[in-house]
């Protein structure tokens, strides 16, 4: 058979398996995976339902819509058990969730970490349970017990800086087992949460002793509700940098990245 009679079987037949070239090939190695978008989707989300909260009762002169009407009971963030209530206890169980998930796979790779993310996760976790059941709003009678001023609405605010300073020092304990920015998002989502729940609920106290129940007391409470939120998010956030996500062979694997990474 002549060298012609091979090339043109070559050229005519079924083209033959390329072997790829070990050097160029992708297959097999791992990729990153990002949540970026996913971040930007929870931060828009968050957001929207702040000025949606605002600008309802604002822009739409309606019995429904203003002087505590259905629509605005259902948008308003100063309102427990509603759509603001219920994106707020999700942000804080996604967080409690991904705390536990850095945990589990930090455990191979340093114990005191894990127990640390546990640490965090399970007080996300309690935040949450306050939230939905609105427990710091039973606090009233325990605050008024000890109170001895008359004036300020938020009695629960007296218990409630207990609670906070336990939170304050699980997330500090946590934050010091890290670096970069995985500490940045876990000590400055708490204090920017903290600093929310407590202080912008303490000047919302001064407004109404104050007499204010006005436009500046409403863009009071809208702050509030906001810089919870978004303290969350970045709490959240920091489980994520401490985590690196990668697709391999269709699957997905995660790796804790340790004091090199963080």
């Amino acid at each position: 058979m002549t060298q012609e009679t091979l090339d043109g079987a070559g050229s005519s037949g079924s083209a033959p398996d390329v072997v790829p070239d070990a050097a160029t090939s992708t297959e097999g190695k791992p990729h990153a995976v990002s949540l970026r978008a996913v971040g930007y989707a929870l931060l828009g989300v968050t957001v929207l339902l702040n000025v949606v909260s605002m600008a309802v009762p604002a822009l739409i002169d309606h019995p429904l819509t203003t002087n505590r009407g259905e629509i605005q009971n259902y948008l308003d963030v100063f309102v427990e058990g509603n759509l603001p209530t219920w994106w707020s206890t999700g942000l804080l169980v996604v967080g409690a969730v991904l705390y536990g998930v850095v945990a589990s796979v930090a455990w191979a790779a340093s114990r005191r970490d894990a127990w640390a993310w546990t640490c965090g996760a399970v007080l996300l976790g309690l935040m949450s349970l306050d939230d939905h059941t609105q427990l710091h709003e039973r606090l009233d009678r325990i605050g008024r017990a000890v109170a001895t001023f008359d004036g300020f609405p938020f009695y629960w605010l007296i218990p409630g800086v207990l609670a906070g300073a336990v939170v304050a020092a699980g997330m500090v304990y946590l934050g010091v087992r890290l670096r970069g920015r995985t500490r940045a998002g876990v000590l400055g989502g708490c204090a920017l949460l903290l600093w929310s729940a407590l202080g912008m609920e303490a000047v919302q106290g001064l407004w109404i002793a104050a007499g204010e129940s006005g436009p500046l007391y409403v863009l009071t409470y809208h702050v509030e509700e906001l810089g919870e939120n978004l303290g969350v998010l970045l709490m959240a956030a920091a489980a994520v940098w401490a985590l690196r996500i990668e697709r391999r062979d269709g699957a997905t694997v995660l790796r804790y990245r340790g004091a090199a990474g963080r």
